[in-house]
């Protein structure tokens, strides 16, 4: 009975040290594919931030002449607030 018992802690031994194994290799490959995807992800969003910067500059380029071109110009007379007050008629009770 003594001698059963030996043989069986010492499979479990064993398979408890191939499965750390194992573990382990699964760990590091699980490791290594979340950080390629991790890489890949990041020069996505790069590239795709490059792309959304250049179209936003090809469309501004355009517009920022047109905008210097469209200044308003003309003469203005700056009203006193108590003239506005004046111009404005009474209201028809509370509210």
């Amino acid at each position: 009975m003594n001698h059963d018992n030996a043989h069986f802690s010492t499979r479990m031994n064993t398979q408890n040290w191939l499965q750390r194994v194992i573990l382990f290799i699964l760990a590091a490959t699980i490791a290594v594919l979340a950080f390629f995807f991790l890489t890949v992800a990041l020069i996505a969003g790069a590239v795709l931030a490059s792309i959304i910067a250049v179209r936003w500059w090809w469309l501004t380029r355009k517009l920022k002449p047109q905008a210097v071109d469209q200044t308003f110009e003309g003469e203005y007379t700056v009203i006193e607030h108590s003239a506005i007050e004046a111009d404005i008629p009474p209201r028809d009770g509370p509210r």
